[in-house]
């Protein structure tokens, strides 16, 4: 009797969607050091070159039960799901975390982090948020250094040339699978389909890299590009991918991610990180190459006309916002990039996402108008 060949996609969902079960075995396989991050982008290279194993905190889709005890309901999802999973005692696995200041709900996180929980090493990330300051990298290169000084104090390995050298080659390899992965979504959606690429995105920041490099390589690579003239091209705005089920209603409806700038998506490897060199000054660069996070100054008509050219050079019929509630920084910037994108004909939607509130059944029925506008059956 023929033996059924294994789903390749099964193992990144299952890490997607439970990843602290699977950070468990390996931390007792191991006995290395688990350093959570907040997201977005704290330097995962230098906690993997530390000798710890960095894993993604995000709190989209998370249900809120403890945590608007402690920090305001008008918080965002994120910000009090990553607060909630703490409360509940499912982050108790972290030796350490990162929280990156990006905006008033990440400092008010780190602060209530530091008053709630005094036992577990916490360090504020203070990225810089008018990029093209002259100083902007001379003092991100300081907070990196600083950050990986804490890092040796958890693991005791310290972070030398050779073991970032070796991280930052890890990271640009997997960078390029990934990239090759959202290559073929767009090529063969039929069987990498946008639930399946992302959830492969999202459970590689919850996984140790080199493991999810050879996870990655049984998936079906050898897979012809199929006819895809009858779905619709989107392009994705927003900071996660919230609600979490976001990505099966595209399939569902047809739509094709042609790019996006979720953290966890297409932005998180659009830029590899130069692997000679001052490789501190390397991760510098990358971080200011990459698509700016919402709430990064940078001049507001550079940020939109850089915004359009990403939109035209994805192909995309369409824009699709992900707004999170309660997020001044996205609500200040897209009333720009709505207008901009109305002047030059490209339709847009804009969606207010929450797990507190927010229908997954609305979404979907906006989805599927916005995609028949696309497509030509509405005007």
């Amino acid at each position: 009797m023929a033996r059924t060949k294994p789903d390749p996609w099964v193992p990144f969902f299952e890490i997607a969607q439970d990843p602290w079960s699977k950070i468990k075995e390996i931390k007792a396989k191991t006995g290395k050091k688990i350093i959570g991050h907040v997201l977005p982008d704290a330097p995962e290279e230098l906690i993997y070159a530390a000798g710890a194993i960095p894993v993604a905190v995000a709190g989209a889709g998370i249900p809120i039960s403890l945590a608007q005890s402690q920090i305001p309901s008008y918080s965002c999802s994120h910000g009090m799901g990553a607060l909630e999973l703490k409360l509940k005692g499912t982050l108790d696995i972290l030796d350490g975390i990162i929280i990156p200041y990006v905006c008033d709900t990440t400092r008010n996180l780190y602060h209530l982090w530091r008053r709630l929980f005094p036992d577990v090493p916490c360090e504020f990330l203070r990225l810089p948020k008018k990029l093209g300051d002259p100083g902007a990298s001379h003092y991100l290169k300081e907070e990196y250094l600083r950050i990986s000084k804490w890092l040796s104090f958890i693991t005791g390995q310290n972070v030398t040339e050779d073991n970032l050298s070796s991280s930052i080659s890890t990271y640009n390899e997997s960078r390029d699978q990934l990239k090759s992965a959202y290559l073929k979504m767009k090529t063969s959606p039929a069987v990498w389909s946008a639930n399946r690429v992302i959830a492969v995105f999202e459970s590689v920041f919850r996984f140790p890299r080199d493991e999810h490099l050879s996870l990655m390589r049984s998936l079906p690579w050898d897979v012809a590009g199929t006819d895809n003239t009858s779905r619709s091209k989107i392009y994705v705005r927003g900071k996660v991918w919230d609600p979490p089920e976001i990505t099966g209603l595209f399939d569902e409806l047809g739509l094709t991610l042609a790019g996006d700038e979720i953290v966890t998506g297409f932005r998180s490897v659009e830029v590899n990180t130069q692997a000679c060199g001052d490789l501190f000054g390397s991760l510098v660069d990358r971080h200011m190459s990459m698509t700016p996070y919402t709430g990064y100054y940078v001049d507001p008509r550079k940020l939109v006309e850089d915004f359009l050219a990403r939109v035209r050079s994805s192909g995309a019929q369409g824009v699709v916002f992900l707004n999170p509630k309660f997020c001044e920084a996205a609500a200040f910037d897209t009333p720009d990039f709505v207008n901009a994108l109305k002047k030059n004909n490209i339709p847009c939607l804009v969606l207010e996402t929450s797990s507190r509130g927010t229908s997954t059944s609305q979404i979907k029925l906006r989805l599927e108008a916005f995609g028949e506008i696309l497509s030509g059956d509405l005007p």
